[in-house]
C-alpha cells in the first residue's frame, strides 16, 4: 500500500489537527520498518510533494524557528486573512497541484487529515475532527465557514471511509448529516510518553524560567478564542474565595486565536494587576513539564472533537476539571470533575472543591493516570492503518 497524506497542518504552533498529523506520520514511519505491506508514504506539503520523513523534518525545523519569527508570522497571517477570497484561493492552488500529479499518485490511498478532500482519482479517507463550524459559526472566520459548508458535503460523498476522533462527532455525522454509520470509524488520539508525573526537583528549571512554583498554579492550555471557554474560566476564577486565589495562580498557556479582542483586553487587564499569568505560546518541549508542575488543569471548552490537552494533563498526573457532555468527558470517563456547559458557578465550585481537598486531588490524579494508560499514538496509528487497509482492499 502507498499513502499520500496532506501535511499542510504541520505549521507551528501545532493545534489539534497539526498534532494529529504529526503523530500519525511519526508512528506510520516507525510501523513501516517492520511492515512490508506499507511500501511508501508521501506528503502534500504546501507547493511540493515530499516524503513523510522530509515533512516531519520540515515541521521540526519550523517549530525550532517559530519562537523568534512568531511576531512577523502573526502579523503576516492577520494581513492575509483580511484579503478577500484568500482562503478559497489557497485551497484552489493546492487542488491544482494535486491534479498536476494525478497520474503519478493515482494508485496511492490519499488521507486528508484536515476535513476537506482534494481532487484525487484514487481511494480517499478523510478525518472529520468536529462540526464546530456548524454549531458555532460565530467563532470562526466567515470565509472558512462558507468554504466548509460548500465542500464538506462533497467530501462526505467522495470519501471511501471517514474517521472521527470521538464517538460524539461520529454520532453527529450520522444524526445531523445523514452519513451511513458503516462509513465512519472512530480512532481516539494518543498521548506522548513525555507527558508523565514529575517531582518539584524535576520541574524546577522551568518553574524558575516562568516564575512559577510547582504545585501552586492552575493551568489552562489552548488557543485563546471564544469556543475554548476562557471567559467562563475567568468568571469562575473570580468567584473563588480570596485565600485560594492567593495560594494558587491561574496560568494560561496558548497563542491568540480568532475573534478574541475583548477577551485579550480582559486577560491583559487582569495580568497587569497580577491576578493571572498569560505565558502566550509555549515551546513543545516545555509543555510536559508545565503540565506536571500544575496543581490542577482546567479545560472549559464548550465543544471539541477530542480535547487533547485533557489527556495530556491526565497523563501528567494532574487532576482535571472540564465540561460535561463533551468529547473530553467521553474519553476521560471517571477521571475529571465536570461542570455543565456555561455554568460558571458550578465550574467555580468544582475548582474550589478540588483545590481545597488534597485527597480528592490525589484520587482524581490516580484516575487520570490509569485512564491515560489506555491511549497511545502507536495504538492510534495502528487503528488508522487498519482503516486504510479496508479501503485499499476494496480498491484493488
Amino acid at each position: 500500500m502507498n499513502l499520500l497524506i496532506n501535511t499542510d497542518s504541520l505549521t507551528p504552533p501545532l493545534t489539534g489537527i497539526g498534532n494529529y498529523t504529526f503523530h500519525l506520520l511519526k508512528e506510520l514511519l516507525s510501523i513501516q520498518q517492520d511492515d512490508e505491506g506499507l511500501k511508501r508514504i508521501d506528503c502534500i506539503s504546501g507547493k511540493e510533494f515530499i516524503s513523510a520523513s522530509a515533512a516531519l523534518g520540515k515541521c521540526n525545523l519550523a517549530e525550532q524557528n517559530f519562537d523568534s519569527e512568531k511576531p512577523r508570522i502573526s502579523t503576516l497571517r492577520r494581513i492575509v486573512r483580511r484579503i478577500p477570497l484568500a482562503y478559497r484561493t489557497r485551497q484552489a492552488l493546492h487542488d491544482l497541484r494535486l491534479l498536476q500529479q494525478r497520474h503519478q499518485y493515482r494508485h496511492f490511498l490519499y488521507h486528508e487529515p484536515n476535513f476537506i478532500l482534494k481532487a484525487h482519482p484514487g481511494p480517499c479517507v478523510a478525518t472529520i475532527h468536529d462540526l464546530s463550524f456548524i454549531h458555532y459559526p460565530q467563532h470562526h472566520p466567515a470565509e472558512r465557514v462558507a468554504w466548509m459548508h460548500g465542500n464538506l458535503k462533497k467530501t462526505l460523498e467522495r470519501a471511501d471511509q471517514l474517521i472521527t476522533v470521538s464517538k460524539l462527532v461520529r454520532q453527529e455525522l450520522i444524526d445531523f448529516l445523514g452519513v451511513p454509520a458503516d462509513r465512519i470509524q472512530t480512532t481516539y488520539l494518543g498521548v506522548d510518553a513525555d507527558f508523565h508525573p514529575r517531582t518539584s526537583t524535576e520541574t524546577q528549571g522551568l518553574m524558575d524560567r516562568y516564575q512559577l512554583t510547582h504545585g501552586s498554579y492552575v493551568l489552562f492550555v489552548g488557543t485563546l478564542e471564544p469556543r475554548k471557554g476562557v471567559d467562563l474560566l475567568l468568571d469562575a476564577w473570580a468567584s473563588l474565595p480570596v485565600p485560594i486565589r492567593k495560594n494558587y495562580k491561574l496560568v494560561l498557556a496558548g497563542a491568540s486565536g480568532w475573534r478574541n479582542a475583548e477577551l485579550l483586553e480582559r486577560i491583559q487587564r487582569l495580568e497587569a494587576h497580577g491576578e493571572i499569568c498569560w505565558l502566550r505560546y509555549i515551546p513543545q518541549d516545555d509543555l510536559p513539564i508545565l503540565y506536571a508542575g500544575a496543581a490542577a488543569f482546567t479545560f472549559p471548552s464548550i465543544y471539541e472533537g477530542f480535547g487533547l490537552p485533557v489527556l495530556e494533563a491526565m497523563a501528567s498526573g494532574v487532576p482535571v476539571v472540564c465540561t460535561a457532555g463533551t468529547s473530553m468527558a467521553e474519553f476521560a470517563a471517571e477521571a475529571p470533575l465536570l461542570f455543565e456547559v456555561g455554568n460558571s458557578e458550578e465550574f467555580s465550585e468544582q475548582l474550589r472543591t478540588l483545590l481545597e481537598d488534597d485527597k480528592l486531588r490525589e484520587q482524581h490524579s490516580t484516575r487520570g493516570l490509569e485512564r491515560a494508560n489506555h491511549f497511545s499514538w502507536r495504538r492510534f496509528a495502528h487503528e488508522t492503518l487498519a482503516i486504510y487497509r479496508t479501503v485499499d482492499g476494496c480498491s484493488t
